[in-house]
Parts: structure tokens; C-alpha cells; sequence
């Protein structure tokens, strides 16, 4: 299929959380509850910076090859100047290298972009849904970084995830499903941290 422009396809928090949940319901997502659905919408905040920076109806950063069969776009890191951030001259450099997407999945809607992250999710990341399901926020930072779904994700990642989580909930945003037994959450110390390779 065919390279698309990157467009930027923003979602609000609400409105994600109604598609998270159409979506883990119809994937037949088992033992499903509310902290479990609340830590997947903030891993899905924290890869769209809350819903604004999605592009594509993409709301994991689901990447794909270039030489794929589906649509893609480009990441902002692709083509680089001198007048390009440090942080995007640093994922270019890495892209390069194999180590950064060149192309990320790009969706027709909001329901396909759910659907797949969904799935993907089940496939390939299984140790994130069996993270998510125990409602510790740490465990899911850790999954996510282990998985090599995010390896790069900061070592606070566990905190921010918690106060997510917390902030959906209290908002009622997964009120329909049952209560979850969430975890206590507790810093990981910086001596176990993950260590960047």
C-alpha cells in the first residue's frame, strides 16, 4: 500500500477510553476491569502525549516496514536539517542504525487505529495485557520496556502511568466495567532500573 502524508489525528481522553473499551471488549480481552483498562489508556497517553500528538489514527505508534502491505506514514525523524531538534537529529541517526521505525501503520479511523492496537497487543506484547491485568503500574513499565514495545521509556515511566491510571478513574472513564484490584504503586529504585543497551 501506499505511503500517506503524516496527519495530525488528535483524540480526546474520554473518547479513547469509549474506543479502548469497544475494542478490548470485542477482542474477547479476558478478566477485564477497570484499573486493567485504565493502565492500557495511559500507556496510550503517554505514546500521544494525552490524545494530541496521534497522527494517523496510529494511538499505539504502532510501526510497520516501508515495504509493507498497509498504509504508512513517515515519523517527523525520517528526513532531518540542520534546523531539526537535537532529540529528532538523535532518532534519525538511530533509524539509521535499525534502531528507530522508518514508517509507522496508518488507519483509515479511530476504530481501525483501536482494533490493531488491540491486537498487536494480544500478538505481540502479550506480557503488557498480563501486566495490565494485575493493576500494578509498575509491572506495566516494566512490560513495556522488557517487550521492547517502548524500550526507551524513561525509568519514571511506572509513576506516570499510576497517576494516569488514577486521574482515568476518578473521571469515571471505565465505570461500566468491574472494579480492579490495583496495585499500591511504588518507585522502582534507580539501581533497578532497566539499563539502556
Amino acid at each position: 500500500m501506499p505511503e500517506v502524508p503524516r496527519e495530525r489525528t488528535p483524540i480526546a481522553m474520554p473518547a479513547a477510553a469509549l474506543e479502548l473499551d469497544i475494542a478490548l471488549r470485542g477482542a474477547g480481552v479476558a478478566d477485564l476491569h477497570q484499573d486493567m483498562a485504565a493502565l492500557l489508556l495511559a500507556q496510550i497517553a503517554f505514546e500521544t502525549a494525552s490524545g494530541q500528538a496521534c497522527d494517523c489514527h496510529n494511538i499505539g505508534n504502532i510501526s510497520t516496514s516501508d515495504k509493507t502491505s498497509r498504509d504508512f506514514f513517515r515519523p517527523a525523524w525520517f528526513e532531518v536539517t540542520d534546523a531539526s531538534s537535537p532529540k529528532l537529529r538523535e532518532l534519525h541517526a538511530a533509524m539509521l542504525k535499525g534502531n528507530a521505525p522508518r514508517a509507522f501503520v496508518a488507519y483509515k479511523d479511530f476504530f481501525s487505529g483501536f482494533d490493531d492496537y488491540v491486537r498487536e497487543l494480544r500478538v505481540q506484547f502479550p506480557t503488557i495485557i498480563s501486566a495490565a491485568r494485575t493493576g500494578d503500574a509498575q509491572a506495566v513499565a516494566d512490560a513495556i520496556k522488557s517487550s521492547h514495545y517502548t524500550p526507551d521509556a524513561p525509568s519514571s515511566l511506572g509513576g506516570t502511568l499510576d497517576s494516569l491510571r488514577r486521574g482515568f478513574l476518578a473521571k469515571g472513564l471505565f465505570a461500566s466495567l468491574p472494579k480492579g484490584q490495583s496495585a499500591p504503586f511504588e518507585p522502582v529504585p534507580a539501581s533497578s532500573c532497566f539499563l539502556e543497551s
